[in-house]
């Protein structure tokens, strides 16, 4: 056993360290106590309980409580780690020892060094998904680096700020300091950082269907990348491209440029932007009716997730390849991945991904005349799609409801659905989807 299987996900060791001092501890104090947040808990649990180290406790009840401890296996093996644990969990606090210090003193020949740590330390609480101490030492690494005139420092500050305020969902705030981040970087002649912000910027837009715009973003961020010689900065960007081409229908051009990207990324061994790629190209293929093909790319997608450590694509793998297995009337094998996906998605408070099981789970209730259920299922992903004001899930939703009532012979609530999901479509600029609706719509007329 090597420390490789324990750098990731970020906090895995950490997680473990913890563990082995406080025992068996329930999921709120655990959060409370190391500032996690529940992606990379989650993320780092799942991981030492695939190890055979550790395993979850759920004592039933309203409400119900959730506690995590180590095995007999990973108490042997954390305490075989002995000082190297110790070190490595304290290389963190020992930085920030030095940085207190050093802010102490306030010499300005020390500047240079805060700003190093600083930097080192927002990267990582941001990882470890510690919102406020990661925003804290962002801004404290703009104001430094600002009094200096160290204009990469200042950037990559205000990109922290940036990632930080997207994640809180401060989409003003980040907008701010990611503008700002860009116009810095391009007068300085920095692509590799123009870059970056260009991506986060694109992100930003494409979260509210400003698809175009988003577009011209990535775009302008992977030429760039391109210029700065940062190949996986590059393939990220075209990456995101082929996102918004298969959302608007543009399938066969989504699925080259993802092809062109999961092969530069495996030259590049960038094994933390693979799974990413894998789901997109599944989902590209599912919608162009290639479901044999789709299902190996979810699955690719799944078995990359695990070997990184990444719960949440591997549940987006599980949720959307379900939609194959759906389709094929393989029932059984759908249940099992969708009530993993569905359970990874709960413990990581991820909406969207939530909103995508009820979908699935929906239509696999209504394809087996399970209406009631299917029912349920649906209203609940339509109140998720409504509340994260994610129209393009919500229209998905209205068009496979629309289908459900169809079957049943409800001619005018069938019509109406289809026709609201129709509306969403072309307001959002997915002609394919659209047209789909007009193929459903024909068998009702008169």
């Amino acid at each position: 056993m090597t420390f490789e299987l324990l750098q990731k996900p970020v906090g895995t060791l950490d997680l473990l360290l913890y563990l082995l001092r406080q025992g068996k501890t329930a999921v709120s104090a655990i959060l409370s106590d190391t500032g996690m947040n529940r992606e990379s808990f989650y993320g780092a649990a799942d991981r030492l309980r695939g190890l055979g180290f550790a395993y979850e406790d759920k004592q039933t009840g309203y409400p119900t409580y959730v506690y995590w401890g180590l095995t007999r296996a990973g108490e042997a093996f954390a305490r075989t780690l002995g000082p190297a644990v110790d070190m490595l969990s304290g290389t963190a606090s020992a930085l920030e020892r030095e940085l207190a210090a050093l802010d102490e003193a306030n010499e300005p020949g020390t500047l240079p060094r805060r700003t190093e740590i600083l930097d080192l330390l927002a990267d990582r609480e941001f990882s470890l998904g510690r919102w406020d101490t990661a925003e804290a030492n962002a801004r404290r690494l703009v104001e430094l680096s600002g009094s200096m005139n160290d204009l990469p420092r200042q950037v990559r500050g205000r990109l922290a700020l940036g990632r930080v305020y997207q994640k809180r969902d401060r989409h003003d705030d980040a907008r701010r300091e990611l503008d700002e981040s860009l116009r810095l970087a391009t007068g300085a002649g920095r692509d590799d950082l123009a870059a970056e912000a260009g991506y986060l910027i694109g992100s930003d837009l494409e979260r509210q269907g400003r698809w175009q715009e988003a577009l011209e973003r990535f775009g302008s961020s992977a030429s760039q990348a391109g210029r700065a010689d940062d190949h996986l900065a590059a393939a990220r960007a075209r990456q995101a491209t082929a996102r918004i081409l298969a959302k608007r229908g543009r399938y066969h051009e989504a699925l080259g440029v993802l092809r062109e990207v999961a092969a530069e990324l495996e030259g590049l061994r960038a094994e933390d932007d693979l799974p990413r790629v894998y789901v997109a190209l599944g989902s590209t293929l599912h919608s162009l009716d290639r479901p044999d093909q789709a299902e190996g790319w979810f699955v690719k997608a799944v078995e990359a997730a695990q070997r990184v450590g990444d719960i949440r694509m591997e549940a987006y793998g599980l949720v959307y390849g379900a939609a194959h297995s759906i389709d094929a009337g393989a029932y059984r094998k759908a249940e099992l991945a969708l009530a993993r996906g569905g359970r990874l998605f709960e413990d990581l408070g991820e909406k969207m991904g939530i909103g995508s099981y009820e979908l699935n789970e929906a239509r696999l209730f209504s394809l087996q005349g399970r209406w009631s259920e299917a029912e349920d299922h649906f209203d609940r992903a339509l109140a998720i799609a409504r509340e994260t004001s994610n129209r393009y899930q919500e229209a998905w939703a209205l068009f496979n409801r629309g289908q459900m009532a169809k079957r049943r012979e409800r001619r005018d609530e069938a019509r109406a659905l289809l026709t609201e999901a129709r509306r969403i479509f072309t307001d959002i600029g997915s002609e394919a989807r659209a047209t789909r609706c007009d193929e459903e719509l024909e068998g009702l007329t008169g």
